[in-house]
């Protein structure tokens, strides 16, 4: 083999090297931009469901305090006025049992969400007290049941009002 040859081998051998590095960064780099989409994807993913997760908790907790509301109206009617007074206290009981919770949930979702869910957890609150008070107001004079009606309708709007929120938080992700 002559002096030509030898040359060709070392530079065909130098060429391989080099494009066996280059491709070797080359995959080394794709391989990291495709880890790192796949981390932002699976984050994105986690966070979106801890949302949504979120969402359906406050409403749970909003729609269990909203039947206790709704079963207040009925014993309003009631005639005898211990049997009144005596189931609106134990409904008034189970509401404050329930608020507990709710709370936590309002909490989650100040934490969790979006601004539009938050303002929108914060307006069923509002309504929530608004309607509590007015039960307290009911158990006192009956005559004020038209404005619990109007509260609980109020606290029931603002629940539906929240659940639209959370859906349009949901497709905004």
């Amino acid at each position: 083999m002559g002096n030509g040859a030898l040359w060709v081998a070392l530079l065909t051998a130098t060429t391989a090297v080099a494009a066996s590095w280059v491709t070797s960064r080359g995959n080394a780099q794709a391989a990291r931009v495709q880890a790192r989409a796949t981390a932002e994807s699976e984050h994105l993913a986690r966070k979106r469901e801890a949302r949504r997760t979120t969402h359906l908790d406050f409403i749970q907790q909003a729609n269990d305090m909203g039947i206790l509301y709704r079963r207040i109206p009925k014993y309003v009617e009631v005639a005898d006025q211990e049997a009144r007074l005596a189931s609106l206290a134990q409904l008034r009981d189970r509401l404050r049992d329930s608020y507990g919770p709710f709370l936590r949930a309002l909490a989650v979702v100040s934490l969790e969400c979006r601004p539009g869910p938050i303002a929108a957890a914060n307006a069923v609150h509002a309504a929530s007290v608004e309607a509590y008070a007015r039960l307290v107001a009911v158990e006192e004079d009956v005559r004020e049941a038209e404005g619990f009606r109007r509260a609980v309708d109020a606290y029931l709007a603002s629940v539906d009002a929240f659940v639209e929120a959370a859906r349009q938080a949901e497709r905004e992700i």
